[in-house]
């Protein structure tokens, strides 16, 4: 049904459904293209091969990223906290391996210092 100021009378649920733009994916389309003729042509032209790779990292880019939306960055966002996370376990866990060797040697040094004072005290009172 149409409203009286020409516009049509949708219901709220497909209202609220983002609309694609026929823009954004025609210079997409344009930009592919693009970067594919110019990795192609690369080949052609003397030391083109740096050129070329970019122009193919960029298409794997934007093959990557073009479409990405709202969710995607949000479960990207909670891969890399989890990666984090996982980062700082096992950080924690090199710390307290650290600790504990410290521990260890701190022990073995004033064992192996008393033990040496003892030795130098004995040997001082026989020369008494």
């Amino acid at each position: 049904m149409t409203k009286i100021d020409g516009t049509r009378n949708t219901p709220y649920h497909e209202a609220a459904k983002p609309k694609e733009s026929g823009f954004g994916s025609t210079m997409a389309k344009i930009a592919d293209g693009a970067l594919a003729s110019v990795s192609s042509a690369s080949a052609v032209v003397p030391g083109g091969g740096l050129v070329g790779a970019a122009a193919e990292g960029l298409r794997a880019l934007i093959g990557e990223g073009g479409g990405s939306g709202p969710q995607d960055q949000m479960d990207k966002m909670w891969a890399m906290q989890k990666e984090s996370q996982a980062f700082n376990l096992q950080y924690l866990e090199l710390q307290t391996s650290i600790q504990d060797d410290n521990r260890r040697f701190s022990t073995l040094s004033n064992l192996m210092k008393a033990r040496h004072d003892t030795a130098k005290a004995a040997i001082n009172n026989m020369h008494v």
